[in-house]
């Protein structure tokens, strides 16, 4: 009983023989059969789903939660859940809404005259202790709309063809240890998010939530992070990156603090931890299968021990890097985004954030140029432009080893408020109209993205605490 009835496992005598024997098929099931029904589509998440699914036996999934725990979308769930149900590993029961069929009874009675060109079924319903047997006829439609469930029986959920939508959103925080974070522009954000139809699949935040990660005697992460509960309520997880702002105390000039960036990973613990050892939460990738799309967040700002000598522009250290060559060698995904706090091209001078990319990003630029991803999202400058970076814009600043020019047409998408002060120094009016730059004062940001087959779609919207509306609209066609 313990051990099933499989003919190899009951022929052998121990019970540790019997586990290796059930071990060995479970593992040829993985690798012949699932490995080839993904079709290089990341099937190493398959088995840590099944082993989630094997702890809630007999209780009611919640995609979202199994979303996050399985470190994968919520179509993706639907996908592998399709082929588990079909290669007989599990069987799904689709919840009967008492309530809907009831509805369906009183449609039944009121529409006597089409009996005979319905379709009939029988089914019981249970009152108390009585068991009352009714022969109803109902329209499939109907009935598929009380107990359907998430797939179709002849086709997984997958392909192209599959459209997802996300929203991209940076730097909120305030500008004093009495003003924390902009929760008069960043609220109204966050209402429109949630009204947004169809709902996006997540929102990723490009940094600098707070003005500080600890200020006024605690860290600030989760008052931010409590912002988004209703989002986040409905399913809607937020992926945050790290900003340089995240890792102050009180006074910048203290340099960065580890307990505030360890503050940060205990507090976004629903992130993916698939980073380099060390880097849970910080750094991370997650896909989704169904519009072939990968995700990566790095972190720019990483620290092993506090230090004084910051560095505001960013660096991306080998152990990165090397993490995410691996993340993209294991992904057959058509469409990829990144997205981390800082720039690599700057467009404005601004005093009050001197910064300026350093070789390492120009090496992380060249693997994204040459891996084709769709956008680099960011923020730190509190503005917002958008540029597609081609050959017509030099590598800066070179690595020792010079890269060649850009060929890739990745898009540097940088939109830098939804709340931190409108921000720039002096923009060359050229750059301002090349970049399509925007930074009016009191005038904030957030983006809502859209993947449908080959075509990715970004609409960016702008205002203040008021409704916003969408000024710029671009594609990406892969």
């Amino acid at each position: 009983m313990n051990f099933g009835g499989y003919p190899r496992v009951v022929t052998e005598s121990s019970a540790r023989e019997k586990l290796q024997v059930i071990n060995e098929i479970y593992q040829s099931y993985i690798d012949r059969d699932i490995r080839l029904f993904l079709q290089g589509d990341r099937p190493e998440s398959y088995p840590r789903l099944i082993k989630l699914l094997a702890a809630q036996t007999g209780r009611i999934l919640n995609l979202n939660s199994l979303a996050n725990e399985a470190h994968l979308s919520v179509p993706s769930i639907r996908k592998y859940l399709w082929y588990a149900e079909k290669t007989y590993f599990i069987r799904l029961e689709t919840e009967i809404k008492w309530s809907l069929l009831i509805e369906i009874l009183f449609t039944f009675m009121n529409n006597k005259s089409k009996r005979r060109k319905e379709k009939t079924m029988s089914f019981k319903l249970e009152i108390t202790s009585r068991v009352i047997t009714l022969t109803l006829i109902v329209i499939v439609a109907m009935l598929v709309g009380a107990c359907k469930k998430s797939n179709s029986d002849t086709q997984p959920p997958d392909g192209t063809s599959a459209k997802l939508r996300f929203v991209f959103l940076a730097d909120s925080r305030g500008d004093s240890l009495g003003f924390p974070v902009d929760s008069a522009a960043l609220n109204p954000i966050i209402r429109e998010i949630d009204t947004l139809n169809p709902k996006p699949s997540f929102v990723v935040f490009g940094g600098d939530m707070c003005y500080r990660g600890y200020m006024n005697k605690e860290y600030t992460f989760q008052m931010f992070k409590n912002l988004f509960s209703k989002l986040i309520n409905k399913g809607i997880p937020l992926y945050p990156a790290v900003g340089n702002h995240e890792l102050y105390h009180e006074h910048a000039s203290y340099g960065y603090f580890l307990v505030n960036q360890q503050n940060f990973q205990s507090t976004f613990n629903e992130s993916p931890a698939n980073g380099p050892a060390g880097y849970e939460h910080l750094a991370y990738s997650f896909n989704d299968q169904a519009s072939s799309s990968f995700f990566a967040v790095m972190d720019c700002y990483y620290v092993t021990k506090d230090t004084q000598k910051i560095n505001m522009g960013g660096h991306i250290d080998s152990t990165q890097m090397a993490w995410l060559k691996t993340q993209v060698a294991q992904t057959s995904a058509l469409h990829k985004f990144l997205f981390i706090h800082v720039p690599y091209y700057y467009v404005d001078s601004d005093s009050t954030e001197a910064s300026e990319a350093d070789t390492t990003l120009t090496t992380l630029w060249s693997f994204i140029d040459a891996n084709k991803f769709d956008f680099y999202a960011c923020g730190h400058s509190h503005l917002y432009a958008r540029r597609t970076i081609d050959g017509s814009l030099t590598p800066y600043p070179q690595p020792v080893h010079p890269v060649p020019a850009w060929s890739g047409n990745v898009v540097q998408l940088l939109c830098g408020t939804c709340g931190a002060g409108s921000g720039g120094g002096y923009i060359d009016p050229t750059v301002r109209t090349e970049w399509d730059v925007h930074n009016a004062k009191k005038t904030y940001y957030y983006t809502v993205i859209d993947v449908s087959g080959n075509t990715v779609t970004v609409n960016s919207f702008q205002g203040y605490t008021g409704q916003h509306t969408v000024f710029e609209t671009f594609k990406i066609t892969k």
